[in-house]
């Protein structure tokens, strides 16, 4: 018995099919789909069941994962994709190798409608272009400077040390992060524990002994009491706040409040702006040294910054610099940039270097990163340990006072 091939494919229309087929051998099952006139995207043989589940868990994985490919991801296909490039390999040979390697499954839907889009006649940066929801805008424009200079293989490398440094820096900010978050989610932890189960105890043993508690205490007591006869209401609250917040922040407007707001919060404000400046220079500096014009340059340099009010900013130095003024100038006029890297792309300006120095600069404020990531969790150490410490001994003091005034008068 022949046997038999779960595929997924589409049509010209570009509508989605995919089903079960039973063929001698896979080159009959694919020859049979591409005379249906099918863009055949995944065949593997299989039974109906497990076709099935495969199907079914590919979508499930591919709703859940993220909406935007990550920079590893970005890092290593386009590491991999500028090799095979280079190798010779076709930019359609190219994809099609590289979509079943790829870890993340949406990774791998993205990539294979890159491919049906080949397949149909448009280039690579409009194959690109096309799915610009899940890829970033620097990758299309700097594919299509690749196609149009016919370097395409250096773009992508060039593409891929982009994203590695990118990767470095969310791994800084994330280490940055990490020790405030778990301090934080220890104490609340504690303090949870505390209030929801320790000190009701003690209420009990106080009301047996006539003891009237402090009113710290009975004002926690009286919390946590009304936070477990009522924690229904509470979390349907906290999620309607929550789920109110995001909508807001999914918006124009609430983005761009959120996003000037991490630039003033305390102690991770300025550590923020340090990582701005990095991504910003760091950007710029690739796409002005892969033969991009400055124009074009700022302005993709904006739809790749993930803070709003910093592409609204940029959008303003791209107007000032079409208007003829120098980029320093633009950047001055905003009133975001600091003093040392105005004078940075002063003198690049100057000098004919503009690339190298902001990779110069980029490579500086990755540095500052490094030192201000240290320097914030030893800041804020001793203040979350006393902090903590001090709910905690607040507690604890407010508990043992009814006791030892009872011992008192023994």
């Amino acid at each position: 018995m022949s046997p038999r091939y779960y595929f997924q494919a589409r049509d010209w229309d570009g509508r989605w099919r995919q089903g079960d087929l039973t063929a001698p051998n896979l080159r009959e099952a694919l020859a049979h789909l591409r005379s249906r006139n099918l863009v055949v995207l995944d065949l593997k043989e299989n039974g109906p069941f497990f076709s099935r589940c495969r199907a079914l868990w590919s979508r499930a994985a591919a709703a859940f994962s993220p909406a935007r490919a990550g920079s590893r991801e970005l890092m290593v296909f386009c590491r991999q994709f500028g090799a095979m490039l280079q190798a010779g390999i076709s930019p359609l040979q190219a994809l099609q190798l590289l979509t079943g390697n790829m870890e993340q499954p949406r990774f791998r839907e993205e990539l294979r409608e890159v491919i049906l889009n080949l397949e149909q006649g448009k280039n690579l940066a409009e194959s690109f272009h096309r799915q610009e929801k899940y890829f970033p805008a620097i990758l299309t424009g700097l594919v299509a400077a690749g196609e149009a200079g016919g370097v395409l293989g250096e773009v992508m490398e060039r593409l891929a040390g982009h994203f590695e440094q990118q990767l470095d820096l969310e791994e800084k900010i994330r280490a940055a992060a990490f020790y405030p978050l778990l301090i934080s989610a220890v104490a609340c932890a504690v303090l949870g524990v505390m209030i929801l189960f320790v000190l009701p105890q003690f209420a009990q043993i106080f009301d047996s002994m006539g003891i009237t508690m402090p009113p710290f205490a009975s004002a926690l007591l009286a919390a946590g009491r009304f936070a477990l006869n009522h924690w229904p209401a509470l979390l349907a609250c906290l999620l309607i706040v929550v789920a109110g917040w995001n909508f807001y922040g999914r918006s124009e407007q609430g983005r761009c409040q959120r996003d000037r707001l991490r630039l003033h919060l305390p102690l991770f404000g300025s550590f923020y702006r340090q990582v701005l400046y990095a991504r910003f220079t760091r950007t710029l500096s690739m796409l002005l040294s892969s033969g991009i014009n400055l124009i074009a340059a700022l302005e993709l340099a904006g739809r790749a910054m993930d803070n709003r009010f910093l592409a609204a900013t940029l959008d303003l130095t791209r107007e000032a610099v079409s208007r003829g003024e120098s980029l320093a100038d633009a950047l001055q006029g905003t009133g975001f940039f600091p003093a040392l890297l105005l004078e940075m792309v002063r003198a690049g300006e100057a000098s004919g270097t503009l690339a190298d120095l902001l990779g110069h600069s980029a490579a500086f404020y990755e540095r500052e990163i490094s030192y201000l990531a240290a320097r914030l969790g030893t800041r804020l150490e001793p203040i979350l340990l006393l902090f903590v410490g001090g709910l905690v001994g607040a507690l604890v003091y407010a508990i043992f006072t009814p006791i030892f005034q009872v011992f008192q008068m023994l």
